[in-house]
């Protein structure tokens, strides 16, 4: 057997060719996979740190590059994109493999990775294994049919400690997740509850480091009082704390709107108790280009609607107009005018 090594070629790209020889006249070869992976000199891991997403990325030369992150609300991930070769579907092994001077430690098994046409995607616990690998100082290897694509421990420690603590101070929740919060209230309560400051917190948290938001829109209601004014009054009251609390919490008055209604929109029966606590309530609406556009959207749907309605109803009005209204002295003489042999209606005509 007769073994071409092409040692020549960079770290980045090694490339073995074994031709074996199986019988008088027939050779056949067999490609091992190509490696791809930053050399020990220039491994560089980049930490980028926000409100709302954290991120880690690796350049893999020849190849393409590795991003680790997370954002806001959702959960974390880890991607291998190619940059030009195509991966399609196999499934990818994925081990914790020591640089080539520490020979005293044996390759390890950390799981499988799914190949899509040009990415790699790993989830769950197994970023944790290969997280750990790399901060132990073991390079890991993704190897599939044709190619292996590494990650270079060196260099991983610090960016990856950076990345943490942007995940650690990360605002848990989004903006459709808070985009319609409801806050219920007591008739006889002295102040905002602590549940409803809780609430309010995380929206001036989100409110201070999310610049699309544009404005924020407090609604409050009762439920149904014996005198009307009082849930008015009652409302205005819950309405006005909602604001001074957002206010004093740094969000600019003048993004907020405030309305109170009483007990005009109820969502539950006021016969009952639980539907009377359902209906004492304040929601806080956040506002961005998006949810004003699909506002938009609704209420010029409904002034055509209305305006529909109004063409209809004058165009009923002009068509009940043209019809003369007729007493019974011009019907008497409607019908004197009448020709009985013909049955011909006089010029003026009846109502039909």
């Amino acid at each position: 057997m007769n073994v071409v090594s092409s040692s020549n070629m960079p770290f980045a790209a090694r490339l073995f060719l074994v031709v074996s020889v199986l019988a008088p006249g027939f050779l056949v070869s067999h490609t091992v996979a190509q490696t791809y992976i930053a050399p020990f000199s220039d491994s560089k891991w980049n930490a980028a740190s926000g409100d709302f997403a954290c991120s880690l990325t690796h350049e893999i030369p020849g190849f393409g590059s590795a991003r680790l992150g997370r954002k806001a609300g959702t959960g974390e991930i880890l991607e291998l994109n190619a940059k030009s070769q195509v991966l399609g579907s196999d499934v990818f092994k994925v081990e914790a493999v020591a640089p080539a001077w520490r020979s005293d430690i044996t390759p390890k098994t950390l799981g499988q990775a799914q190949a899509n046409n040009q990415s790699l995607n790993v989830s769950g616990a197994q970023i944790g294994a290969i997280t750990d690998a790399l901060e132990q100082g073991t390079n890991v290897i993704f190897s599939g049919n044709t190619l292996r694509a590494g990650l270079e421990a060196r260099n991983f420690g610090p960016a990856f400690a950076t990345y943490k603590k942007c995940v650690k101070n990360l605002i848990p929740y989004t903006f459709k997740q808070l985009s319609h919060t409801v806050l219920g209230y007591e008739v006889d309560a002295d102040e905002l509850s602590s549940r409803s400051k809780i609430e309010l917190d995380k929206i001036v948290r989100y409110v201070k480091a999310d610049k699309q938001v544009l404005g924020l829109i407090v609604d409050a209601h009762s439920d149904k009082l014996s005198k009307p004014e009082q849930g008015d009054a009652l409302s205005k009251r819950e309405a006005e704390w909602v604001t001074t609390y957002l206010v004093e919490k740094g969000i600019p008055a003048e993004q907020i709107t405030t309305r109170w209604h009483g007990d005009k929109f109820p969502i539950a029966d006021n016969k009952t108790k639980a539907g009377q606590a359902k209906n004492r309530r304040v929601t806080v609406r956040l506002e961005n280009a998006e949810t004003r556009k699909e506002m938009e959207k609704k209420v010029a749907a409904i002034k055509a609607a209305e305006e529909k309605a109004a063409t209809e109803k004058a165009a009923s009005s002009e068509a009940e107009k043209s019809v003369p209204a007729i007493d019974a002295k011009q019907l008497q003489d409607l019908t004197e005018q009448q020709n009985i042999l013909n049955g011909k209606q006089p010029e003026v005509g009846l109502p039909r």
